[in-house]
């Protein structure tokens, strides 16, 4: 396995996380969909609105896994993952598992006892990964949904 370096995101590594933000949302066929910029991601992780770990090969970023926290009033607060993404080139050398492994460990330590994440039901490889851990899918499980409000909804909604 190669031998990536793996730190803490700051606000000075937001011009590489934008790119692979854009990376992540083409892959995803939802490239249109991105409007944050690197000046907005770099205020955001200084307010510690989003926080994240970044992988480098050498001085190349290889991959990020992007975090929030969230809050419960069942568990209180918990961490909910974001983005979880490998550049091509760096796929199938174990990274994604230690970017992930990475957050549970952060969690473990912070004493967090819920973490959770969405997936497309078409990416499989990302899929395979999460099969090798003990999960629930939400969705089969419980029935939970997952739904989204846009700006120009939210609007609608506020201003009625």
């Amino acid at each position: 396995m190669k031998n990536f370096t793996i730190v803490e995101v700051t606000p000075e590594h937001a011009e590489y996380l934008i790119s692979m933000i854009h990376e992540l949302a083409e892959f995803e066929k939802m490239k249109s969909s991105v409007i944050n910029t690197a000046e907005k991601l770099k205020e955001d992780i200084a307010k510690k609105a989003v926080h994240g770990f970044i992988a480098f090969d050498g001085e190349e970023a290889a991959g990020m896994n992007l975090f929030y926290y969230a809050y419960s009033t069942w568990v209180g607060q918990y961490i909910h993952m974001e983005d979880l993404y490998i550049r091509p080139q760096f796929r199938r050398m174990g990274l994604a598992r230690s970017l992930w492994k990475r957050l549970a460990e952060l969690a473990r330590d912070q004493g967090i006892v819920r973490l959770e994440w969405a997936v497309l039901d078409w990416n499989t490889n990302a899929i395979a990964l999460y099969d090798t851990v003990d999960y629930v899918n939400l969705t089969k499980a419980e029935g939970w949904y997952t739904f989204r409000m846009d700006g120009a909804a939210i609007n609608k909604f506020a201003n009625e």
